[in-house]
């Protein structure tokens, strides 16, 4: 195996890497977490190689990692120190080291979380969520809530999971009522390939509280092409992050 593996290597494989959210800046620092769940499932193959790949916002490649976990072995990486001053996305497979083909067909997409800490000592984290895909793809309709009274400190993460090189992410953002009713609709900025974007809600429907009203909730919907199931987040002015999987 060689010490550099590509990410079409390891679709080809059968082990899509799993794509995250990456964030480092003067606000927060991203974590990946994980474990050599092998040691548990293979008794006979214990040891694994974590690949990890870190791209920019504008899907590009910036930085590539491997590294060898023995028996239970985990993985705590501050990406900081890796990928300062970067935000974009991070996507990591997990092989055992013998033995790594699977059936043809099948696939293997590698469990790990990531852990956001805001300067001012809060954490929030995310476990993986969408497989990076070799081709365009179609994304159904999210929604999600939010609180009326943080409106002007919420907004998306959106994250191309496509590494297609013309798999541009592309949709529209909806501001709804809970009852569904349409408030405002907009098209997305594209997003290219591996890359993502945090838009604030402000930004996106520059008239939401007149539109929202005096509810207490509102809610945001996207949809389109290669686009993983995107992150609501709220940041505060105290510097306090947090953010949630549609």
């Amino acid at each position: 195996m060689s010490s550099d593996l590509k990410i079409s290597e390891a679709l080809e494989r059968g082990y899509p890497p799993a794509v995250l959210y990456l964030r480092n800046d003067e606000v927060v620092a991203t974590e990946v977490c994980a474990f050599n769940y092998f040691s548990i499932f293979f008794k006979d193959q214990q040891d694994a190689v974590a690949h990890i790949w870190f791209f920019d916002a504008e899907g590009r490649l910036v930085n590539y990692l491997r590294r060898d976990l023995g028996f239970n072995g985990q993985l705590q990486l501050r990406t900081s120190e890796l990928c300062p001053d970067i935000s974009g996305t991070v996507a990591m497979t997990m092989l055992p080291k013998e033995g790594a083909n699977v059936r043809p067909g099948k696939k293997v997409t590698t469990g790990y979380y990531t852990q956001y800490y805001s300067r001012c000592g809060a954490i929030t984290l995310s476990h993986e969520r969408e497989a990076v895909a070799a081709k365009p793809f179609a994304t159904p309709a999210w929604m999600q809530t939010y609180l009326t009274r943080f409106v002007e400190v919420s907004g998306v993460i959106l994250v191309n999971a496509c590494l297609a090189p013309d798999g541009k992410a592309f949709g529209i953002a909806r501001l709804r009522a809970l009852d569904g009713t349409l408030l405002g609709e907009r098209s997305l900025p594209s997003i290219p390939s591996m890359g993502a974007r945090r838009i604030k809600t402000m930004d996106l429907f520059p008239d939401s509280k007149r539109l929202i009203g005096s509810a207490e909730t509102f809610a945001l919907e996207f949809s389109g092409g290669n686009m993983a199931s995107p992150f609501s987040f709220y940041q505060f002015a105290n510097g306090k992050f947090s953010l949630h999987h549609f």
